[in-house]
C-alpha cells in the first residue's frame, strides 16, 4: 500500500513539472510571437516613413527643378539669337501686392535681393552678356551726376511673364501698374562695371538707373522714391501666387 501512494505522488509531481514546462514553453512561444510582431510593426513603421521622407524629397526637388520655357534654378538662363530672346528664371515676391517699389528684377546673388516684385537667379553679368548676344545694344548713358535729369537709352524690351497654369504669357505691362497709366519703357541700360562695382544685383528696374542692366525711360532716377512722381503697384487679379516660379523672357521691341 504504501508502494502504491508512493508511486501516486511520483506520477503526480511529474504531471505537475510537464504541465509547467509546458506553460513555460507556451508563454515562451506567446512571447516570442508578440516580439516578432513588435519588430515587424516597427520595421513596417520605419519603411513607411522612410518612404515618406523619400516622397517629400522628391517634391522638394521636383519644385526646385522644375522647368518653365526651357529655364530652371540650376539652368536659369536661355539665349535665343535667331528669335532675339533672354529667358530667366525668377520667384514672385509677392511681398509687393501690397507695397511699393522701384525693383523690376534683382538677381538674388546681389545686396537688393529682396526689394524686387521677381527675384532672378542669374547674375546681372550674365544678363547683360545675353543682351549684347541677341543683338541688343546698350545705352551707357546714365551717370550720377546726370541720373536725375536724364533717362535710360539703349535697345528697348519687352518682358512677357509664364508660369505654371499660365502658358500663353502675361505682359509685364499687365502685372505692374504705373499709377499715370503709362506702359513701361524697358531698355538695354548697359551700366556694366557700375554693377559690377555696386553688387545691387539690379537687372531692371522702374525708373531710369545707373546701376540696374535695363531700366525703364519713363522716368529718371529718383521719380519712385525721391520726388515720387510716380508709384508702381502690382496687379494681384494678373499676378502668381506668392513664391510663384516664373520664367521673364526678354525680347527686342521692334
Amino acid at each position: 500500500m504504501k508502494n502504491y501512494k508512493k508511486f501516486v505522488l511520483a506520477f503526480a509531481l511529474t504531471g505537475a513539472v510537464l504541465t509547467g514546462c509546458n506553460n513555460k514553453d507556451s508563454a515562451n512561444d506567446d512571447k516570442a510571437e508578440i516580439n516578432e510582431t513588435t519588430i515587424t510593426e516597427q520595421a513596417e513603421n520605419t519603411n513607411e516613413t522612410d518612404t515618406n521622407e523619400q516622397e517629400e524629397k522628391t517634391s522638394d526637388n521636383d519644385t526646385t527643378s522644375e522647368e518653365i520655357k526651357g529655364v530652371s534654378k540650376d539652368n536659369n538662363i536661355v539665349v535665343d539669337k535667331e528669335n532675339q530672346t533672354v529667358t530667366i528664371y525668377t520667384t514672385f515676391n509677392g511681398k509687393f501686392l501690397t507695397e511699393s517699389t522701384r525693383h523690376l528684377v534683382v538677381s538674388e546673388t546681389g545686396k537688393f535681393g529682396d526689394k524686387p516684385v521677381f527675384v532672378a537667379n542669374t547674375p546681372p553679368a550674365d544678363f547683360h552678356q545675353a543682351l549684347l548676344d541677341i543683338g541688343a545694344k546698350p545705352g551707357d548713358n546714365m551717370t550720377p551726376e546726370n541720373a536725375e535729369e536724364t533717362t535710360s537709352e539703349g535697345t528697348p524690351l519687352e518682358i512677357t511673364a509664364y508660369w505654371d497654369g499660365n502658358k500663353e504669357g502675361t505682359n509685364v505691362n499687365d502685372i505692374v501698374k504705373d499709377s499715370n497709366g503709362k506702359d513701361l519703357d524697358i531698355r538695354f541700360t548697359g551700366n556694366l562695371d557700375r554693377s559690377n562695382e555696386m553688387k545691387t544685383g539690379c537687372l531692371s528696374c522702374l525708373d531710369s538707373c545707373t546701376v540696374g542692366i535695363s531700366s525703364n525711360a519713363n522716368y529718371p532716377l529718383g521719380s519712385v522714391e525721391k520726388t515720387k512722381t510716380v508709384e508702381f503697384s502690382v496687379d494681384e487679379d494678373k499676378a502668381p501666387e506668392d513664391g510663384t516660379p516664373v520664367a521673364l523672357v526678354y525680347t527686342i521691341r521692334g
